[in-house]
């Protein structure tokens, strides 16, 4: 019997997500489904290897049942905070954003109705395969990138997140020299979303942009909890907080 470590895992499943990607026929949602799962387990078990080389007690949601072997290990989320607080990595904006929309996408296809285009797909995809090969280059010391230049199977890979990159490069260079109001898009959390045209330039998520009836700021229906309100988050949280300390009455 083979026992995976961590990285045998993680490398595993990215070895999965790459066998969907190289499909000789045009690929389906249900591809994008399974890679998009793929490389967030990659991402969850390379934060734990990370946490395992500080020490292995970090792997474990309770430390203190170190060194046992069936205890369970922490989440994602988790993992991240350890990693921020206790290891002192730090994660740019872009590692965030990348992070937050492939945990995002997988609860929907674990738990809810899924749906997405091949633009939004090829955007999710390339922006986590570019999170992910630095992390593993910079935190983890794996050979991934050179891997990815110079085996053909995974040379695949090049196509998203070379994708994603240039295509952010230049869309971020255009909307700077515009004067087009934007915002954080809800899908790939990028300044992308144009308010105007209502949708983002980079992943073509699609939204309507409403206009809040006190202070008369542009918001996306996504941002709040009470759609029905006609309020922007900030009037959102200002009103329930006024409600709750009794200041409306």
């Amino acid at each position: 019997m083979h026992q995976y470590t961590l990285i045998e895992n993680a490398q595993d499943s990215l070895e999965h997500a790459i066998l969907h990607l190289n499909e000789p026929r045009e690929l389906r949602i249900g591809d994008y489904k399974r890679v998009i799962l793929d490389l967030s387990h990659v991402a969850e078990l390379l934060f734990k290897e990370r946490l395992r080389m500080i020490h292995p007690a970090f792997v474990l949601s309770n430390v203190d049942k170190y060194p046992s072997t069936t205890a369970n290990t922490v989440g994602a989320a988790e993992a991240l905070q350890r990693l921020q607080k206790i290891g002192e990595v730090e994660f740019r904006n872009e590692d965030q954003a990348a992070l937050r929309t492939i945990r995002e996408k997988r609860n929907e296809i674990e738990h809810y109705a899924f749906s997405i285009s091949e633009k939004e797909a090829r955007v999710v995809i390339g922006n986590v395969l570019v999170f992910i090969f630095r992390f593993a280059c910079d935190e983890v010391a794996l050979d991934w990138a050179d891997r990815r230049i110079n085996d053909p199977a995974w040379s695949k890979l090049n196509e998203f997140a070379e994708f994603y990159e240039a295509q952010r490069t230049h869309i971020m260079d255009t909307l700077s020299d515009s004067m087009i109001p934007t915002q954080d898009c809800p899908m790939c959390h990028n300044d992308t979303f144009d308010l105007e045209s209502e949708f983002c330039v980079l992943c073509g998520h699609r939204e309507e942009v409403l206009e809040c009836r006190i202070c008369k700021a542009s918001y996306l229906y996504s941002e709040v909890e009470y759609e029905d309100a006609g309020l922007c988050p900030k009037c959102e949280w200002e009103d329930g907080y006024a409600a709750a300390t009794f200041e409306k009455y």
